[in-house]
């Protein structure tokens, strides 16, 4: 089975937060929530670019996780897109991703948004948060 998603949801804020200088409040709202006000800017989820959005949904296979045992499934994927994820709004977007805890709709929609957004086909890894 797959990894705990608590798990994967912490290790993918100490991923997204190991480079960078402002704090993840000052990055933009979270993945399909509205921004809070005039000032907050635009949502992160349309700021990731095509190759980061393809490492995004593509990261269990890629990472190694899938060939891997499910307890190394989550360290696997956050350690391989610390190294993929590397612009300061990829890194913004994988942290408010993890804000959206075990909301499995939300992080289903936040996947397939992004993938949308940046034209690919589909997104594996929303396999990851299924019924």
């Amino acid at each position: 089975m797959l990894p705990s998603m608590r798990a994967l949801a912490v290790l993918l804020v100490a991923a997204a937060c190991q480079s960078g200088s402002s704090s993840p409040a000052d990055r933009g709202a979270a993945p399909g929530i509205a921004p809070a006000g005039p000032s907050a800017g635009p949502s992160v989820l349309a700021t990731l670019t095509r190759p980061e959005a393809d490492s995004l949904c593509h990261a269990f296979e890629r990472s190694g996780a899938a060939a891997d045992v499910e307890a190394n499934h989550g360290y696997l994927i956050a350690n391989w897109l610390a190294k993929e994820i590397v612009s300061d709004t990829g890194r913004a977007w994988l942290a408010n991703f993890a804000r959206l805890g075990q909301d499995k709709p939300a992080r289903r929609a936040a996947l397939t948004q992004v993938a949308r957004d940046t034209g690919l086909d589909d997104c594996p890894l929303v396999a990851m948060w299924g019924d």
